[in-house]
């Protein structure tokens, strides 16, 4: 699947402390593979590289907030009031009064 560069190339960057997850979101695109297989990857590959220096940077990935504007109720949905925050899913919203 990955060539004796690409993982050169994969283990320089897993050297650098950035948190596995962050670093397959990141990757998977360049190397044409799905995100989940990335980050099997990158946690066997990290198993047995040593990191050289500790990560500054975030440790989640972070998510755009949805607008509370932008989010379209159904019509059969009457709201008398604005909702005080609206959590978006994967595969659904949560509406909170």
């Amino acid at each position: 699947m990955f060539n004796d560069f690409q993982l050169k190339e994969i283990k320089e960057i897993i050297r650098t402390g950035e948190p596995i997850v962050i670093l397959a979101e990141r990757l998977a695109p360049t190397y044409n593979v799905p995100e989940s297989s990335m980050r099997t990857k990158l946690y066997n590959i990290a198993k047995r590289t040593y990191k050289i220096s500790e990560w500054n940077g975030p440790k989640r990935r972070t998510r755009k907030a949805a607008r509370i504007d932008s989010v379209q109720y159904p019509k059969s949905v009457k709201l008398n009031s604005s909702p005080k925050r609206v959590t978006i899913e994967e595969d659904h919203i949560r509406i909170y009064f």
